[in-house]
């Protein structure tokens, strides 16, 4: 499973059209190779969007500050025809920044789950 986050700096500034935003969104889902399910814009006021687009395979997402010029994508899928971090490149052409940092998180899939949990450790129920 492949979970990789981004942090954007030194966006465009001003208010970026979350629809601009959901079609690169899609087009890096392409890229992927992922199968794309439903999708989700939740503008706020006064500026800014969180997109959700909802993969067969996980979710991408986009929360965007113009305030700031900083935005976080967050790539998660079970399967990639291409690594995120190339797959990523139309997203940030439309945020217009560049990653200020980012990290390949390890998750739990069904191949790697008793080989994880036994070197990270039991996790905590409520």
């Amino acid at each position: 499973m492949i979970h990789a986050i981004f942090d954007v700096t030194a966006c465009h500034p001003g208010n970026i059209s979350a629809d601009h935003i959901m079609d690169a969104m899609r087009e890096t889902a392409r890229q992927l190779g992922c199968t794309i399910r439903s999708h989700l814009i939740e503008p706020f006021q006064p500026h800014g969007a969180t997109c959700v687009l909802i993969l067969a395979e996980s979710h991408i997402t986009v929360s965007t500050w113009p305030e700031h010029r900083l935005a976080h994508i967050d790539i998660f899928t079970c399967r990639a025809d291409i690594d995120p971090h190339q797959a990523v490149e139309p997203i940030l052409i439309v945020l217009g920044g560049h990653i200020g940092n980012t990290k390949n998180i390890v998750r739990l899939s069904p191949e790697n789950r008793d080989e994880l949990s036994v070197t990270s450790g039991p996790i905590s129920s409520y």
